[in-house]
């Protein structure tokens, strides 16, 4: 089963613990959708924009993991959505926080631990920096 991660679990060692069994596949874009932060990382729906992750190869073990860490579905619920993959669109389960949640930063072991995963696999980093900046600090 594939698992698009755009957030802590881009991140090689905290998967390892996590999912075991999982396999990284490498950077993947989640297409029509956009990246912030409400604290953790989140993506809302925004047609013509992408996000950058990591498309992962995961067991049903390793779904409900997750489901258990995420909150699931309470505090992020999640479906396949459409990710792209070495030139080739696939459906991958993908997680998203549950309506209610405002931009808000992250602390900075999240972002840091989510950076290591980003450049770990060789993903795009600008979207980490650009969500830094919330929608109130630009009106200023």
């Amino acid at each position: 089963m594939l698992y698009f991660a755009y957030g802590m679990n881009t991140n090689r060692e905290g998967m390892a613990y996590r999912c075991p069994s999982a396999i990284s596949l490498g950077p993947a874009r989640l297409l029509d959708h956009a990246f912030r932060f409400a604290g953790p990382a989140d993506v809302v729906v925004e047609p013509g924009s992408y996000v950058d992750g990591v498309l992962w190869d995961i067991t049903p073990e390793c779904l409900m993991a997750l489901d258990i860490l995420e909150g699931y579905p309470y505090y992020y619920n999640r479906a396949p959505l459409q990710v792209e993959h070495d030139g080739e669109i696939v459906n991958a389960t993908t997680y998203f926080m549950v309506e209610g949640h405002e931009d808000s930063l992250p602390s900075q072991s999240y972002f840091d631990m989510v950076l290591e995963g980003y450049c770990d696999h060789g993903v795009p980093r600008d979207q980490l920096h650009n969500a830094l900046v919330l929608p109130e600090d630009v009106a200023h």
